[in-house]
């Protein structure tokens, strides 16, 4: 006992001056999920290496964070290939790295709970590649950059797991330095489950695009650059390979009548030479075609214009035959007049369903085809075809006592053939997720996508993605002029950037030093595209039979929605922070998706994967099974501060002392 008391004080001693005695590094580096949004305040990551699950053909990202005590120059980042098993590998030709760019929010959008709050601040939202994706050459952009003292900054990095990479486990590093710094090593594991993620799209999007891109491509004079038209292309597949369907693709085509009133032959040449490339895939590097379009014409609510009734049924009678000989017309559907509900009476109804009949008056060919972004509504319920509300326009968890259509009912209309898609925008407030710019929540885009998959949808639309505020996307974010101070919120309308400021705005676009010839991707929009990719894998496993399961899966995150706006757990009608509509938690979704994706792989290879039901409990007792935790049952665990701690006694604070030098060692990449 008396040499054990006297090794102990030399042994910290000694541990005490090896530390005093290490070199003062200035770079702290973390490792975060790409679902967490890194904010200026928020806590370095505790992980030091990247691990990675995903399906073939799909995206999977993360984070790397680094803070330091003084000003940090020339910080890069370089990813080495991925060894897996017999040999296999997945080049870093897959891996695509940004430096998440931090702006600044100076007006918050309104209205927020605490729990879900919109605060003043830096947000990361453009995503700068390393390297111009459209030289010619090598051109670095986004990298290397340099970090100001005390301030964090954040690397992006994206894979892209081939169609051809085998199963298992692969294993590779990240190399983070800087200007006179030790260099630091990220090890990286990948385990790439074994099925893919399809390429063709299973369901709907239709994501809304401005024209207005000569306000910052295409150089300051009256006539555009040649690449222009490129430049174009390039905002369409960023969309694309984001998973997202452009909105309108219409041809122009003409409609012309004799003197006795009688459709004309009809020119179809411009218009199949337009269309046609979306729709079989050429118009992109990838060769997929699009899942949806809106044909664009004869929009039921916008009247006839100068036709009569007859001539508008006989004209869209030749554009439907016209797709159907196509073999297009399963993806076409027609975009109704936008939010009729808006109208103070029901005019606008009226109109849609008046327009509705005539396109129905010959034949069904229009049938089901036709979609409104409205709640369901009686007036108009025999014409239309895809019901899209507005989120918060679903069920009564936010128009309270209203008789808004809900669950039930949009039963009963998908068991009439009718579909349901849903759309976001301004009008997603707390606790409604939506695309918001100032939320603290990363993954709320993805979540969304959760939802709408539970509520049995099978398309979804967002009414831009480029409405830039003012021509000035990178700086002004809230759209008060159009939408006033009540619904305008930050980011609504804008997923993507200008990657140049040579346009016809005076220099406005993109900061200086980022000048490229395509756009600016988006936090938010990986998070919208990995909430796809998520959404076609719970497809994919309610074909093989799985769907209850994946019911049970997330819901684990997502019960509705949302709920009215006001906090008061004693009203059921209004938020409760025991009882969230969805969790906050990204630990919670992470686990959610990984037992679908293991029940996908079971499925499929069920002689060579377990069945992930099969470890709900342990050695088959049911009692000792842990009460899976939803945003129902899940209480605020951070707040209570009922950590275990361990006893302080010496041997314990030795052991300590020798932990704590490994992790120094380790995030610091000290050499050996």
């Amino acid at each position: 006992m008396h040499c054990l008391f006297r090794v102990f004080p030399i042994a910290a001693l000694s541990i005490l001056l090896v530390l005093l005695a290490a070199p003062a590094f200035a770079l702290d580096v973390g490792i975060a999920p790409a679902t967490r949004k890194i904010l200026f305040d928020t806590p370095l990551p505790d992980a030091t290496q990247a691990d990675l699950m995903a399906a073939r053909n799909e995206w999977e990202g993360f984070q790397i964070v680094v803070r330091s005590s003084k000003a940090i120059e020339e910080v890069n980042v370089t990813i080495s290939d991925l060894e897996g098993p017999k040999g296999a590998k997945i080049s870093n030709e897959n891996a695509k790295l940004y430096r998440e760019w931090y702006v600044e929010i100076v007006n918050d959008s309104p209205t927020s709970l605490d729990d879900y709050p919109r605060d003043l601040g830096f947000y990361p939202d453009p995503l700068i590649p390393f390297f111009d994706p459209y030289a010619d050459t090598t051109t670095p952009v986004g990298a290397p950059f340099d970090v100001p003292k005390d301030e964090t900054g954040t690397v992006f990095v994206d894979w892209h797991i081939p169609l051809d990479a085998a199963p298992g486990t692969y294993t590779g590093k990240a190399t983070l330095s800087a200007k006179g710094e030790t260099a630091v090593e990220i090890p990286i594991s990948l385990t790439v489950w074994d099925f893919e993620i399809p390429q063709e799209r299973s369901f709907g999007t239709a994501f809304g695009f401005s024209d207005n891109l000569r306000d910052h491509h295409g150089g300051p004079n009256e006539e555009p650059t040649e690449n222009y038209d490129e430049i174009v292309k390039r905002y369409h597949w960023a969309m694309h390979e984001h998973r997202m369907d452009l909105t309108h693709i219409k041809g122009s085509v003409d409609f012309e009548f004799g003197e006795d009133g009688k459709l004309l032959p009809i020119d179809w040449t411009a218009y199949d030479a337009y269309v046609g490339p979306f729709l079989d895939g050429s118009y992109y590097p990838d060769g997929i075609p699009v899942a949806r379009f809106n044909v664009g014409y004869f929009r039921p609510g916008r009247g006839l214009g100068s036709m009569t009734e007859d001539q508008y049924v006989e004209a869209s009678q030749a554009f439907a035959e016209h797709l159907v000989e196509k073999d297009w017309w399963d993806k076409a559907y027609n975009y109704a007049a936008d939010e009729p509900w808006m109208e103070e009476d029901d005019h606008e109804y009226e109109q849609i369903r008046s327009d509705g009949e005539l396109l129905l008056r010959e034949n069904d060919l229009w049938k089901g085809h036709i979609l409104v972004t409205s709640p369901w509504n009686e007036i108009i319920a025999d014409v239309i075809g895809i019901w899209c509300p507005v989120t918060p326009m679903y069920e009564e968890w936010w128009w309270l006592e209203s008789g808004m259509a809900g669950r039930e009912k949009y039963a009963e209309c998908l068991d009439n053939g009718q579909k349901l898609w849903f759309y976001a925008c301004n009008a997603n407030v707390p606790p409604y997720a939506g695309y918001d710019m100032d939320t603290k929540v990363g993954f709320e885009p993805r979540i969304l996508k959760w939802s709408t998959w539970y509520e049995r949808a099978t398309g979804f639309l967002y009414w831009r993605v480029n409405y830039w505020v003012n021509d000035n996307p990178w700086v002004e974010f809230l759209n008060v002029e159009s939408f006033g101070e009540t619904f305008a919120r930050n980011g609504d309308g804008n997923l993507l950037y200008p990657g140049d400021h040579d346009g016809i705005k005076d220099g406005k676009g993109s900061p200086e030093g980022i000048e490229i010839d395509g756009p600016i991707v988006s936090y938010r929009m990986k998070q919208i595209r990995d909430g796809f990719e998520d959404w076609e894998m719970f497809i994919l496993a309610s074909e093989l039979g799985a769907e209850e399961f994946v019911r049970e899966q997330v819901s684990t995150v997502y019960t509705k929605f949302g709920t009215w706006l006001l906090e008061d757990c004693d009203n059921p009608g209004m938020y409760c922070p025991d009882h969230p509509p969805w969790s906050r938690d990204e630990n919670l979704l992470l686990e959610a998706r990984k037992q679908v994706a293991l029940k996908v792989q079971y499925l499929l290879h069920p002689e060579t994967y377990a069945d992930p039901e099969a470890a709900d409990t342990v050695d088959g007792d049911e009692d000792d099974a842990t009460e899976t935790e939803t945003p129902d049952n899940r209480k605020k665990k951070d707040d209570d501060g009922c950590r275990s701690v361990p006893g302080t006694s010496l041997p314990f604070v030795f052991l300590f002392m020798l932990a704590s030098l490994a992790m120094f060692r380790r995030r610091h990449g000290a050499a050996s």
